[in-house]
């Protein structure tokens, strides 16, 4: 007696519903198995998805199947005849391999239905039907004792394939009808090509989204670079706006890049053990000086938005995108960390689209059984390592490109600067004697004050040098400072949950205040660890109307803690007009952060904590702001209210005396005035800043 292997049907819910988490994942894989089919158009049709029991419609114009295609090939679970028959008709590459991907779309809904037509002999066409209805599946004891008919029957129908599912299991939310939508819009595109497939979706969800995406914004780059992967060698060339080549680099150019930091174990790799791929990517500078530049009809808004939908580098394997590369979240290139070391010079997700095409036609990348992109074997680390070294190499051919203009540039103004010089002394000295003598002596006190000019601007280049140095190692330190940070708050909340428990009899009395000052002390720290990172944000140095109330309030949040546990009150009046500057987050953060901490350090010298106050308020007075910072400290002593301004002057041990001159210059810059008062209504320092205002109505950032 023989016996089988049989399945529960709760394995289909393992395969389905398990395998594939978000339900637009699983109708995009019957679109991919319309591609397979030679289809040139698949439509997607969703009907009131907004509630359980809607129903989903996705049709095509492939060739179709017959009754050995779906007896042997649809309903097979597990295998795919794509491995054996690895191109369609037409000669594409076929992408489904593990024949599990449709099963997640096919058990959205109570039932599927089956309709396909095909050519099976003489031009002759055959319509098959299949209904599979999954409560059934769910009330048997074994997934094979459910038989399942096939009508077959003569058409005279297109070719294609229909698949109808009704009675929806749960509802598709409006994220996920908008994850949809960019996965259509995107599996063929958004890049320059000519593509012989295209998935539509009928809803207006897509149509939106499609009609941004078509504007294909590819012009207005600013950077191109491609980089090519053949035989495991790779090339790369870096263009500009114009298509002038700026660089090119070879295969051993492109590994030096990567030579310096790799492991010793590394060292004998001399190619890149993946697939034949091309890497190209446009680099944007979102900047208007730069649309003027190039003489652009289009705006930095619009181009932003489209980068919103297109933004990140997606992976393309046989013609279609492979889900997550290049979604909203997951740089899977880390261009967004490498950016913040060095912001002017490296794309992100948000500045660049690029695609990385996989052209090779060998089996060396696995998908996911899930079928969210790759097995990270290694062929897909080599073909991850050569597009990171392809980023790497033009990140450090733009800063060589950029030091070169510089350096052209400082000798181009020296040089004019001599010959306006020599120019000068002809000129004069042509002049009559009496004329020529005042002339020379107005010359000579010109050249003077434009001497000392120079010398505050190259004081104050120096001074800004120094604080850009202490600005970065700020940053390093302040990552590195938050890991130990969450290390000493995790532990710390585990040994005051455990001493809750062991120690509950005395735990209020003696435990739970130390308990409570370390945790304090902890958000205080991590106040100082987040602050210089959340100041270097792209977003928060981008210029623009600045609500000056918000980004009061949100260097106040920041600060919070740390305020909490130096016992500092903190009281605001805010003008109810939300006035508005010019100026950057950043810049008005920056004033506040300087103020804040002036006044908890000097609060420390035997101020007692309950007197401890902070007082700012904001006041328009036609278009101008007012803004004033008070507290109720000492005061400013030993230094005068005009010696607080200047760099290095401080009566803080240890302090460095910028704080003060930061704030002054951020105030000169915006045109505006600042004046300190020794003491004020508080009884300690108060600072009045007037600042020039825009109109209520210029858009708040």
């Amino acid at each position: 007696m023989t016996e089988h292997l049989r399945f529960a049907p709760e394995i289909l819910v393992r395969l389905g519903e398990e395998l594939v988490p978000h339900p637009d994942l699983g109708i995009i894989e019957l679109v991919r198995n319309a591609y397979d089919a030679d289809a040139t158009c698949c439509t997607v049709t969703l009907e009131n998805v907004g509630t359980p029991g809607g129903r989903v419609v996705v049709s095509d114009d492939g060739v179709g199947m017959d009754a050995d295609d779906i007896r042997n090939g649809w309903l097979l679970l597990g295998r795919s005849a794509k491995v054996r028959r690895t191109h369609s008709p037409s000669g594409r590459r076929r992408v489904g391999e593990k024949g599990l991907g449709r099963l997640a779309a096919l058990r959205l809904g109570h039932e599927a239905r089956l309709v396909t037509t095909a050519v099976v002999r003489a031009r002759a066409r055959r319509e098959h039907e299949l209904r599979i209805d999954w409560r059934e599946f769910d009330s048997a004891t074994a997934v094979e004792d459910v038989p399942l008919l096939l009508i077959s029957r003569v058409s005279r129908k297109a070719t294609g394939t229909c698949v109808e599912l009704t009675g929806l299991r749960q509802a598709l939310a409006a994220r996920d009808v908008n994850r949809l939508a960019r996965a259509l819009v995107l599996l063929t595109g958004p890049f320059p090509a000519e593509n012989t497939f295209r998935a539509v979706l009928e809803a207006p969800e897509y149509e939106a989204m499609q009609k941004l995406v078509d504007e294909a914004y590819f012009g207005e780059h600013e950077y191109l670079l491609v980089a090519e992967l053949a035989n495991g060698r790779a090339e790369a060339s870096l263009r500009d706006w114009r298509g002038r080549e700026l660089a090119k680099a070879g295969h051993q150019r492109l590994r030096r890049t990567r030579k310096s930091r790799r492991q010793a174990s590394d060292a004998g790799d001399d190619t890149y053990a993946s697939p034949d791929a091309r890497f190209e990517l446009w680099m944007f500078n979102l900047s208007k000086i730069s649309f003027d530049a190039r003489r652009s009809d289009n705006t930095v808004r619009a181009v932003q938005d489209w980068l919103d939908v297109v933004g990140g580098v997606h992976l393309f394997h046989r013609d279609l995108r492979v889900h997550p590369y290049g979604d909203p979240g997951h740089d899977w290139l880390d261009m967004n960390l490498r950016r913040a070391s060095s912001p002017e010079l490296r794309p992100s997700t948000n500045n660049s689209v690029g695609r990385v095409v996989v052209t090779g036609e060998d089996n060396l990348l696995t998908p996911k059984t899930d079928r969210t992109g790759f097995v990270e074997n290694d062929a897909f680390v080599a073909l991850r390592r050569f597009a990171l070294d392809a980023l790497e190499w033009a990140a450090d051919e733009r800063m060589r490109l950029r030091e070169a203009t510089k350096e052209r540039t400082r000798t181009r103004t020296d040089d004019a600067f001599e010959r306006a010089a020599l120019k000068m002394d002809e000129v004069v000295h042509r002049l009559p004697t009496g004329v020529r003598q005042e002339v020379e002596r107005a010359v000579t006190d010109y050249q003077k004050a434009v001497g000392r000019q120079l010398q505050v601007v190259a004081d104050d280049l120096q001074l800004y040098r120094t604080l850009g140095t202490v600005g970065t190692t700020a940053a390093v330190f302040a990552h590195e400072t938050l890991r130990p940070v969450n290390i000493v708050e995790q532990v710390t909340t585990t040994l005051q949950r455990r001493a809750k428990h062991d120690l509950r009899a005395v735990f209020d009395e003696r435990y739970a205040d130390p308990f409570r000052r370390v945790l304090q002390a902890v958000a205080s720290m991590r106040t100082f660890a987040e602050l210089p990172l959340r100041m270097l944000r792209r977003a928060k140095r981008r210029p623009g109307a600045i609500d000056v109330n918000r980004a009061i309030v949100e260097t106040l949040d920041i600060f919070g803690p740390y305020l909490a546990d130096s016992g500092v009150a903190v009281t605001t009046e805010f003008d109810p007009g939300s006035p508005r500057v010019l100026t950057t987050a950043a810049a008005i953060e920056a004033v506040i952060a300087n103020l804040l901490s002036n006044s908890v350090h000097f609060f420390g010298e035997g101020q007692a904590r309950s007197a401890r106050t902070v007082r700012i308020e904001t006041l328009r007075r036609g278009n101008t702001l007012r803004l004033t910072f008070a507290d109720s400290g000492p005061g400013i002593r030993t230094l005068t209210v005009d010696e607080v301004w200047l760099p290095g002057r401080t009566t803080r041990e240890l302090g460095t005396g910028l704080g003060l001159t930061i704030v002054r210059d951020i105030v000169r810059d915006l045109r505006g005035n600042v004046e300190a008062r020794a003491k004020g209504e508080l009884g300690g320092a108060e600072f009045v800043i007037e600042l020039p205002c825009v109109a209520t109505d210029a858009g708040a950032l």
